[in-house]
């Protein structure tokens, strides 16, 4: 569920704020009044505004001086003068502060609506920059979906799709390049959340210190180089679905404020004290078995049980031959188009040599197997040639334990016509 933006409504007529908190929430907008210049002072500085509608003359510090201050909090926050005094010189004054709106007292409703409809636009706007920075900064060029011809892969499938609708924290567990964040997009964009946003953090590629900041996000001063508020990405992921990738990497400070979120679903901003509340469905992966770095006292037993709701346990390559080579075939097709390179197929002792490797680095060392091969090739065929050298040993030792399909002292003509038919 979408979080609705927060108006703050500066204003000492109770009717008066109660008009525009009725207009702001019939607009989309969640408020909270003010009756004061002083307690409006207070709700600014706690960091949870959106959005400012002030009258003029407040009992101080009036409308002029909150929206200095709303433009010190958030340079962007849209801030609107409500006033029944009006002059040319007021208007100059609020406008050069940067107001985004004057309003003059009597108003009519559909005035007020429709302004308040202009910075729900502006500041959906504004976040949808945020996700889309954000993304673009993670964005993996030609996803490629989960290949499903094993029956453990399609075991596998089974579960995914059963999870993908029901809102629940999803725990992927396999070795290292099993394909666990393929999985974690793939169940994302089956459930409801899809056209919400999907993020992702590898626990293992970030210092405790940044990823506590990268998560929760930090206010204006929070330590030294925070020159302006950040929104994690658990605020950023708000309706959406973040994935948390070797979670068995998180330190147990981490672990803890994780634990917390999974119970309140309220951020807390590093450096901040205003709880925000957050919508979003943790999908979590590790390549070690987190039971067992519970019994080490490595991991947190609450948060286990928290995020072991729905185990779905990806195979390593080697234990789903049948995959291996439509995987191949899919990344052949992603890069020669990609790259621009003339390659399309593979040739039949490429194809034997990729079936008898025992793939240590389960699929994502065959994406850059491919992908090396792809730039090689100099025409349409990927040949053995263009594979790594271990290839050609583990084809060999396959085939030094192969019985031959033809006698032992068979002619040359016969060995022929036998790879013939």
């Amino acid at each position: 569920m979408k979080r609705q933006p927060l108006a703050l409504i500066a204003e000492d007529d109770e009717a008066m704020a109660n008009l525009l908190a009725e207009l702001a929430q019939e607009c989309g907008f969640r408020s909270v009044i003010a009756s004061s210049g002083s307690e409006a002072v207070r709700q600014l500085q706690a960091g949870a505004v959106n959005a400012l509608l002030t009258d003029l003359r407040l009992p101080p510090p009036d409308g002029l001086a909150l929206l200095e201050l709303a433009r010190q909090v958030d340079a962007e926050m849209p801030v609107v003068l409500i006033t029944g005094h009006a002059t040319v010189h007021t208007a100059v004054d609020a406008f050069r502060s940067g107001a985004f709106d004057l309003i003059t007292k009597p108003f009519d409703t559909e005035q007020v609506r429709a302004v308040l409809r202009r910075i729900l636009t502006l500041l959906e706007h504004r976040q949808r920059i945020d996700w889309l920075t954000t993304r673009l900064q993670q964005l993996d060029n030609g996803e490629v979906a989960p290949v499903t011809h094993s029956l453990a892969m399609e075991k596998v499938m089974d579960l995914v799709q059963k999870v993908a609708a029901i809102d629940v924290p999803v725990l992927l567990i396999g070795e290292t390049g099993t394909g666990k964040e393929v999985m974690a997009r793939t169940i994302h964009r089956m459930s409801p959340r899809a056209e919400r946003p999907f993020f992702s953090l590898n626990c293992a590629a970030i210092s405790p210190s940044l990823m506590e900041s990268e998560l929760f996000g930090h206010e204006k001063g929070a330590f030294t180089g925070a020159t302006r508020s950040k929104r994690g990405l658990l605020e950023l992921a708000d309706g959406g679905t973040l994935l948390l990738d070797e979670i068995n990497s998180a330190d147990l400070e981490i672990q803890t404020r994780l634990l917390q979120f999974i119970q309140q679903h309220q951020v807390i901003r590093v450096g901040g004290e205003r709880v925000i509340d957050v919508d979003v469905r943790l999908i979590c992966a590790g390549n070690q078995p987190l039971d067992q770095l519970v019994k080490e006292n490595k991991f947190r037993e609450d948060l286990y049980y928290r995020l072991n709701v729905y185990p779905v346990n990806l195979p390593a390559l080697r234990a789903r031959q049948e995959d291996i080579i439509p995987l191949a075939e899919t990344f052949l097709v992603k890069f020669a188009r990609e790259l621009d390179r003339p390659a399309r197929r593979f040739s039949a002792a490429a194809l034997e040599q990729l079936k008898a490797y025992s793939w240590p680095g389960n699929v994502r060392e065959l994406e850059n197997v491919i992908q090396r091969a792809v730039v090689l090739a100099a025409d349409e065929f990927i040949s053995a040639e263009h594979l790594p050298e271990d290839f050609h040993r583990a084809s060999a030792s396959a085939a030094a334990g192969t019985t031959l399909p033809f006698a032992q002292d068979a002619t040359l003509a016969q060995v022929e016509q036998f790879w013939i038919q």
